[in-house]
């Protein structure tokens, strides 16, 4: 080896004044690859479409021969070609203005969902491979440099007249098969622009063909892809980003989203704006309050409900004062902890699921206000909430609404026409005929002021009982990230941003060529109704779906939508919350902190929640008996104000333990060590605040 570097040792010598020339000059290297010299960028895109589409030659070629049996005359392949100049269209029309913009050419490869998830693995492993064989180049070429320098030392030569990119050359030229991956991890920082003639003797800017396998802009769908990217490095952190290049994400996307997609803090992909949930609306019947002389003011909850649910009993016996039951109704006021062990009989492991149907438990959270039952908003404290007056009063009233037989009894109910109702699938526009009229809000001195009108011409009073809710779909279904192994990442920014932010471009990739626009000799893919402004597909050459392909709030509605449909959808947006607890699992915090749960209390406490059940809504129970036992000095505020509350004889509930969120097992409660396990609100707290989800006070 030693040998062979002498030999080239001495070549270097011999080359090394053209090298030092070279390296001092600002003239262009004739050679250079036009990606590193110039400013102008391509980069790639992909993305899910609707249609099977061919992105090159090739695989038009692999179409021809697999799928049309070599046959250019069917019908099938005449098919694919018009496909492809739809499709190539939208591209060419988009790059216009990334080229404008930017002097970025953009190349979208459209895959379908079945091809997407094969191509991307395909993509992301050869990315891999280049990226090792970039490693081992770069290792030996800093080994070369190395002995290199040790050996010119030896021999009493001025190295710091040798500079490491002559000498990177001779090594390039002696050990070819590095020198692809020469310039593999830099970024493009280059602004020096290079034209070419055309055939018209016009000058143009060069840009340069994509790589093989180049990856930039990802669309990523799911949560489980998403943790994925970010575990393995292959997607880039973009928060630098979405605050400079991307500023107007911020004005554009729904916070809820755009909040909601970080991980520790750091923001890996820009989710598409998609509507969030649904809202739950209480419907008061209008006219029946009126006539018992309520008005919009008298309700707030089902918890004000009493009495009109009263009269209704008493002078409507064919009709259903409440359509909902307990539980139901109990919803929209508590979150219950059921934390269930499951232990392995066989290595002693344990492990906990979240029953998430808000059976009673004696431990969890009262709210009143249910736009803060969202992540970032409400801490679900393991509160003792029988010593809480607030629930124990809701608790007596819902209860008692069940003793007087207000709910729907189920299978046997005959009574209809319900005077409260709930709508579980509710949208921002119920809500917005409720209290605006033109476009201002009503007075609530307005007769009107909060009814609504269903489809059958029936009149309401609307109250909101529950706000949309962002789960994983909402959030990590859509989203456009960008891979690590990208040279521009600014550029890849620049494109998501014109997704959300330019309607043109959003248009452009969701529906097509528009009508009248984009030049003679291409097939238009839509029209619109200059009335309404909604969209009308001219035929079925290029398809999208709507929520894959940017802000769906700039886009145009399609027929069969309500012109402001997108409006009333960003509206709703503003008012959702994200599940509380979306991104927690015990399993996962106990592996990460090595620790477990005291499953012994967990035990202890569905016992006791049992047992509590029983005196609140036992068979022989009465309202004046519950009344009794939830007033502040009845039997079970007293007990639930204590540190222990017993179980049985001799074996009492740690309260102190289960409701105290920075519990330490190093002192327990009097100081001595706590063996038994932790307390599960220390996790659950834990995780609030290391991933920044405790509520701002």
């Amino acid at each position: 080896m030693m040998k062979r570097l002498l030999c080239l040792l001495l070549a270097l010598v011999m080359l090394l004044s053209l090298c030092l020339v070279s390296c001092d000059s600002n003239e262009d290297d004739a050679e250079a690859d036009v990606d590193k010299n110039t400013g102008a960028k391509t980069i790639t895109m992909r993305i899910i479409t609707e249609k099977k589409v061919c992105n090159n030659d090739d695989e038009l070629a692999d179409y021809l021969k697999n799928e049309c049996g070599g046959d250019k005359e069917s019908q099938k392949y005449k098919d694919m070609l018009a496909t492809m100049k739809a499709y190539q269209a939208v591209e060419d029309e988009i790059s216009k203005k990334t080229k404008s913009d930017f002097k970025t050419n953009l190349d979208i490869l459209f895959y379908t969902e079945e091809e997407y998830e094969k191509i991307l693995e395909e993509t992301m492993a050869a990315y891999a491979l280049e990226q090792q064989n970039a490693e081992r180049a770069e290792r030996a070429l800093e080994k070369y440099i190395k002995e290199y320098r040790s050996w010119m030392e030896r021999q009493g030569y001025p190295a710091a007249e040798y500079p490491d990119s002559a000498i990177a050359k001779v090594f390039y030229q002696n050990f070819p098969e590095h020198e692809p991956y020469k310039d593999f991890s830099k970024k493009n920082t280059n602004t020096e622009d290079v034209y070419q003639k055309n055939e018209l003797g016009i000058n143009e800017l060069v840009y340069p063909e994509a790589g093989e396998n180049q990856i930039d802009i990802i669309y990523i769908s799911g949560y489980d892809m998403y943790m994925e990217y970010i575990e393995n490095e292959w997607i880039a952190p973009l928060n630098s980003f979405v605050t400079t290049t991307g500023l107007q994400l911020t004005y554009n996307i729904s916070p809820t989203l755009l909040n909601g997609v970080k991980v520790n803090g750091e923001t890996y992909a820009i989710p598409n704006n998609v509507q969030i949930g649904e809202y739950t609306y209480m419907l008061v019947d209008k006219e029946l309050a009126e006539q018992y002389k309520h008005t919009y003011s008298s309700f707030e909850t089902i918890a004000d409900c009493g009495v009109f649910a009263n009269d209704v009993a008493q002078n409507h016996k064919d009709r259903l004062p409440i359509d909902s039951t307990f539980e139901e109704c109990m919803k929209f006021f508590v979150w219950y902890w059921n934390v269930i062990p499951n232990v392995d009989p066989d290595t002693g492991a344990s492990s906990y699921v979240i029953d998430d149907s808000n059976k009673f438990s004696v431990l969890g959270k009262f709210y009143d206000d249910p736009s803060k039952v969202g992540r970032g908003t409400i801490e679900l404290g393991f509160d003792s909430l029988l010593a809480n007056a607030d629930y124990r009063e809701t608790l007596l009233t819902l209860r008692e609404y069940e003793l007087n037989g207000y709910y729907n009894q189920g299978a046997g109910e005959t009574r209809t026409d319900p005077a409260i109702s709930f709508v579980t699938d509710g949208t921002y526009a119920m809500y917005r005929e409720a209290f605006f009229k033109d476009g201002v809000r009503k007075s609530e001195n307005d007769f009107d002021y909060g009814v609504y009108t269903d489809e059958n011409g029936k009149e309401y009073y609307l109250y909101i009982a529950k706000y949309p809710q962002a789960g994983d779909e909402e959030l990590f279904g859509n989203m456009f990230a960008v891979s690590a192994s990208t040279k521009n990442t600014q550029a890849c920014m620049e494109v998501i941003t014109l997704l959300n932010t330019d309607s043109s471009v959003r248009n452009l990739l969701q529906y097509g060529i528009k009508q009248g626009e984009h030049g003679e000799g291409q097939t238009p893919n839509y029209t619109i109704n200059e009335e309404t402004g909604v969209l009308r597909r001219l035929n079925d050459l290029y398809m999208m779906k709507i929520e894959r392909t940017g802000n769906c709030f700039i886009a145009y509605p399609e027929e069969g939508l309500a012109p402001d449909y997108w409006e009333n959808a960003k509206a709703q947006n503003n008012d959702a919350v994200i599940n509380p607890l979306m991104g927690f699992d015990f399993n996962e915090r106990l592996a990460e902190y090595g620790a477990v749960l005291d499953n012994y209390q967990l035990e202890l406490c569905a016992q006791l929640s049992e047992q509590t059940w029983e005196l609140i809504a036992g068979k022989n129970v009465t309202y004046e008996m519950l009344k009794t036992r939830l007033s502040a000095d009845g039997e079970l505020a007293l007990a639930f104000k204590r540190e222990t509350v017993e179980v049985s004889a001799g074996v009492n509930l740690r309260m102190d333990k289960l409701t105290n969120k920075k519990y330490d097992t190093n002192t327990g409660a009097g100081g001595e060590m706590d063996y038994n396990g932790e307390s599960p609100y220390t996790i659950y707290y834990r995780w609030l605040t290391s991933f920044g989800y405790l509520p701002t006070p």
